[in-house]
């Protein structure tokens, strides 16, 4: 028996036995396809007039920073879109009952906080770039400091999702976002011209290197969530 009849032989028993695990790819369709982008938000509308009084917000206080810290300023702006509408979501979901409503349609509360951080995570992409784009002179100031704001927005989904895993209840994430702020201030004040500089002079490569593997930390985290059974009513 060759490779190709022996995977056809494997997809006949699979397909005749349990059945093949969904993809993640296959998984997100499938959600997708059940529930509609109204996951997101009550509706779209809404959702876009919160993700817009966010952004004037952000963009009326960054202003306001000193142009000699605009590093800083711009990597503690960065995972601001993606917290805030996190936030939201995650407190109007859990105090309205809306988890147990969606978990009808067979799914775990981890896979729905994952495909809305998938989401999120598109959307505060865009939102980082911008704010780099803001706060750099120069195209080469511009690519030193895109991918510390990408590190800081995949680090922050990172951590984020652990907090809303081990810190369930509708103040996990509310806890989170206090400290993460908390600590995003603190250090340009603890350290001032110190941390600045070394946002400045912190070679490209290794600010890629860092987003990158924030970006698959991150990725690898929201895989395992859209890839977990469901195994409890209120899974």
């Amino acid at each position: 028996m060759n490779e190709k009849e022996k995977n056809a032989s494997i997809e006949y028993i699979l397909s005749q036995g349990l059945g093949k695990q969904p993809t993640v790819k296959e998984r997100m369709e499938e959600m997708l396809k059940t529930m509609g982008f109204r996951f997101i938000f009550w509706d779209k509308a809404y959702s876009l007039i919160f993700a817009a009084v966010t952004i004037v917000v952000a963009f009326a206080l960054f202003m306001l920073v000193p142009r000699d810290y605009r590093y800083s300023a711009a990597i503690a702006f960065a995972p601001l879109l993606f917290l805030l509408v996190t936030l939201f979501a995650e407190t109007s979901e859990r105090a309205c009952g809306l988890y147990e409503l969606k978990q009808t349609c067979h799914y775990t509360i981890g896979q729905i906080i994952a495909l809305r951080v998938i989401s999120y995570s598109v959307v505060g992409a865009l939102f980082t770039a911008v704010i780099a784009a803001f706060s750099v002179d120069s195209t080469y100031e511009f690519l030193s400091l895109l991918p510390l704001c990408l590190s800081a927005l995949f680090i922050c989904g990172v951590l984020a999702l652990s907090a809303m895993r081990f810190l369930q209840g509708k103040w996990g994430n509310a806890t989170f976002s206090a400290v993460w702020v908390f600590v995003n201030l603190a250090l340009p004040f603890s350290f001032g011209e110190k941390w600045e500089k070394i946002m400045r002079e912190m070679p490209i490569l290794i600010s890629v290197a860092i987003a990158i593997l924030g970006a698959a930390a991150l990725a690898y985290q929201l895989s395992k969530m859209l890839s977990e059974e469901k195994k409890y009513a209120l899974a």
